[in-house]
């Protein structure tokens, strides 16, 4: 089976040695990579030419974010499947062989969750796949707990789109990434739409990457709770069935509530209403979305419902 590795890249040269030389060392064999770069400034396009001819590189004429970027990317590839890679990794060298290997002995799986770890404290984990809570608000499953707690493969809502497998017509078949949300929470969109579509993720433990958290996103923290506060609400608006909606309203208004004390206390609430009105401004064309994605759902409310998470607020707290 064959597989693309898609690196995203916007001005990561300080990054990417470490994330493409891990790739060069991969014992899966069968792949190849394609860096798709968002408008570097920082000369990283000209150093991956120099110094990894092997690696094809897409070069955008602009900052397109982590959605559209990726779309242009899966466009792109003829492989039956894509492998999403962020900039500010370094994969284990058994990280796409585990992977792939799962995608050959789950065959009810579309996409696959990789085990990610801290950069920097390789025995703690970013996320072991993704779950989305009842409130909306997607989380990383085990964040900051010890990695040796997650070492069971089982099935998840979602991955995390750090570092994550799919079947490229699954991405097609869903039309890839929505653009509109530029960057923060796109992934949880695809995890819920393709769970709608009756898609299942496995995680795989074996599948092991080391992720330097938001070493992009962390330049502008301003940007970063603009665009996860407003996404947030897009996220469920857009794809939660009416009888859910209903359902949870009171956990999401409480939610909200604690997210607005919460930004708040950093003073960072301005930037929190914002996001909210801007959430509010796009509802038209949210709402064709949601007509779509409804139309397309093929499972019940209740297998839904089953999937997420109750403990909303704990989830959030722990990665505070």
């Amino acid at each position: 089976m064959q597989c693309t590795v898609v690196v995203l890249n916007w001005n990561g040269l300080e990054h990417l040695p470490t994330c493409l030389h891990s790739l060069r060392r991969q014992t899966f064999g069968d792949f190849k990579t394609l860096l798709v770069d968002n408008g570097s400034t920082d000369g990283s396009r000209e150093w991956v030419r120099s110094e990894f001819p092997e690696i094809s590189v897409l070069s955008l004429e602009e900052n397109l974010g982590f959605a559209a970027a990726n779309n242009r990317a899966i466009e792109a590839c003829d492989t039956p499947w894509v492998a999403l890679l962020n900039n500010d990794t370094e994969t284990d060298p058994r990280w796409l062989q585990a992977l792939m290997e799962a995608a050959g002995s789950h065959p009810g799986a579309a996409f696959f969750a990789s085990q990610i770890r801290l950069f920097g404290e390789r025995h703690l984990l970013d996320s072991a796949g993704d779950g989305l809570p009842i409130a909306g608000a997607a989380f990383k499953i085990g964040h900051l707990q010890p990695a040796q707690l997650y070492c069971q493969p089982r099935y998840v809502f979602g991955p995390s789109g750090a570092a994550a497998l799919y079947r490229t017509d699954l991405l097609r078949k869903l039309g890839g990434f929505d653009e509109d949300f530029f960057c923060i929470y796109e992934d949880a969109d695809l995890n819920l739409r393709a769970q709608l579509c009756g898609y299942r993720c496995f995680y795989v433990p074996a599948a092991v990457v080391y992720h330097k958290v938001n070493a992009t996103l962390e330049r502008d923290r301003k940007r970063m709770v603009f665009f996860g506060q407003r996404n947030s609400e897009w996220l469920i608006w857009k794809n939660f069935p009416a009888s859910l909606l209903r359902k949870y309203l009171p956990s999401r208004i409480l939610y909200l509530w604690v997210s607005a004390v919460y930004f708040a206390s950093r003073a960072e609430l301005g930037t929190f209403l914002c996001a909210k009105w801007a959430a509010w401004k796009g509802r038209d064309s949210i709402e064709g979305k949601r007509d779509q994605v409804q139309r397309q759902k093929v499972v019940t409310d209740e297998y839904l419902d089953s999937l997420l998470e109750r403990r909303w607020l704990g989830t959030r707290l722990a990665g505070k």
